[in-house]
């Protein structure tokens, strides 16, 4: 029996758990794509930590001209979060939360800036986007990730092979002709954070009216889960592109998604 939501409802009762902390904990696991929200849900809850749990779930990052922002390790680290751990000593999978930067979240992010760009790109034509990412925990995890999904959907990808600069970023969105691009950064923000900013084909940061129709479309995506087009409609040359050599990036075929809970 699962008793989650009637801690839940005794944590609000109680005052110790925000009332939209409640609701966003129930939209995320709703969506969720795995078990790891719920078994690190559970944990904390069986901690008493409240607090942390209306750190991570006060609010759902809305996705805006900036992109998204947001820790990716979480003030107390739950041991499924942890798991084997990462490279240089971060947790294995970022912190569970609506408010924090995690496959959740940037799934949403990437999903929507697809589908507007689809949208616009006009029907018959396929879309490219680039990735790069710095050195943040989780950065290179989250730009492949990004790429699979483009993928899954009917696009190409481009990613580089190590951390590049927003600028390089911008260049490669001229340079390869693409419809968009992303930088997982957060720039100077605390090693703990990560981030999602967004370009358009000019190489620059979206403005309007690109802005307000692409952050619709994200902040409209309330679960992580999505539907890949059939195998028998993904072309080889759908598939995150590494290695080959060129001016801008290496890019090669069938990349390697990031790993992910089960």
């Amino acid at each position: 029996m699962n008793d989650l939501p009637e801690q839940l409802s005794a944590a609000v009762a109680s005052g110790t758990l925000l009332e939209s902390a409640q609701q966003n904990i129930e939209s995320l696991l709703a969506g969720a794509a795995s078990d790891l929200a719920m078994n690190t849900i559970k944990e904390l809850v069986a901690a008493g930590n409240f607090a942390e749990l209306n750190d991570r779930f006060f609010k759902t990052l809305a996705f805006g001209t900036g992109g998204l922002r947001g820790r990716t390790i979480g003030r107390t680290v739950a041991a499924t979060e942890q798991g084997n751990g990462g490279p240089n000593g971060r947790p294995e999978f970022p912190c569970v939360g609506t408010a924090t930067m995690n496959y959740y979240n940037v799934s949403r992010a990437v999903r929507g800036l697809i589908a507007y760009v689809k949208a616009s790109a006009g029907e018959g034509k396929k879309p490219s986007f680039a990735f790069a990412h710095d050195t943040r925990h989780f950065s290179k995890d989250f730009a492949d990730f990004c790429a699979k999904v483009c993928a899954d959907l009917g696009c190409d990808a481009y990613v580089f092979d190590g951390p590049r600069s927003t600028p390089q970023l911008s260049f490669a969105v001229r340079q390869l002709r693409c419809d968009s691009g992303v930088v997982i950064t957060a720039s100077h923000n605390p090693s703990h954070d990560c981030g999602f900013k967004a370009y358009f084909n000019d190489g620059a940061q979206i403005v309007e009216p690109h802005a307000s129709g692409i952050i619709r479309e994200v902040n409209a995506i309330t679960s992580e889960l999505y539907d890949p087009l059939p195998a028998k409609r993904a072309r080889r040359g759908d598939h995150p592109r590494r290695g080959l050599r060129c001016r801008v990036c290496r890019v090669a075929q069938n990349a390697a998604a990031p790993a992910r809970p089960a």
